[in-house]
This record gives C-alpha cells, sequence and structure tokens, in this order.
C-alpha cells in the first residue's frame, strides 16, 4: 500500500468512528425497522408507478379521477413521510455526514491547490457567510 492509501485508510477509520457516523447508523436503524414509516414509504412509491403508468395512457384511456385520487393520496402520504421522526432524523443525519465529506474534500483540494472550494450558490438563502 502507498503511503496515501495508507492515510486515506487511516483518516477512513477516524470517520468511522466519529458521532456523525454514530448518530447516521442509529437515525438509519431507526429508520429502517419503523414498519409504519416503510408501509408509508412503499405506498408512496407503488402510488408513484401507477400515476406514472396513468400518465403514460392514451389521452382518451386516461382516469382523470384515479389520477386525482393518486396525487392526493400521494400528497397525504408525503405528508405524514416528513412529519416522521424517524424519517427527518436520517434526513438530517445523512445531511451532517455529507457536510462532514465535503469538508474533508475541501480540505483535501485546499492543502493540494491552495485554494478553497467555493460552494456558493449565489443564493443569499441557502449561505452560512459570505466568501
Amino acid at each position: 500500500m502507498t503511503k496515501i492509501i495508507e492515510l486515506a485508510h487511516s483518516l477512513g477509520e477516524e470517520i468511522a468512528k466519529s458521532e456523525e457516523i454514530k448518530n447516521l447508523e442509529a437515525a438509519q436503524t431507526a429508520y429502517q425497522t419503523d414498519a409504519e414509516l416503510q408501509a408509508w414509504l412503499s405506498e408512496h412509491e407503488a402510488d408513484r408507478r401507477v400515476l406514472a403508468d396513468e400518465f403514460s395512457k392514451n389521452p382518451e384511456e386516461v382516469d382523470e379521477k384515479a389520477i386525482a385520487d393518486l396525487r392526493a393520496r400521494i400528497d397525504e402520504l408525503t405528508a405524514l413521510i416528513l412529519a416522521n421522526e424517524n424519517y427527518t432524523a436520517f434526513a438530517n443525519a445523512q445531511k451532517v455526514m455529507n457536510e462532514l465529506m465535503t469538508a474533508v474534500n475541501d480540505e483535501i483540494k485546499f492543502v493540494i491547490t491552495g485554494v478553497r472550494p467555493d460552494h456558493c450558490t449565489h443564493d443569499c438563502s441557502t449561505c452560512g457567510g459570505c466568501h
């Protein structure tokens, strides 16, 4: 193994021991074992497939009532899913982990290039401070 790969391995081991990973794993377990949430997610996906099938029909075969009913149910399921604490905890833990990995990669890029990566979206509502 080259020294770079060894260092990458060591970094990976440290990340694997981080609070961010521990929180993500706990949130993922709660998300995966929440039977009600998993049922809603399955139904949501199935309803989206049925809706897509309905839209793929010839215009004269489309059932507008079925489309309206499916859209209403999908909206209801979306609200239930987004309000579920296991779903939001998992989504938040994933976001935190992604932010950590971005910070790690940004630091590596900075050390290599001498330039800090700029993640400016030019939409100040998404910003944590000006560059």
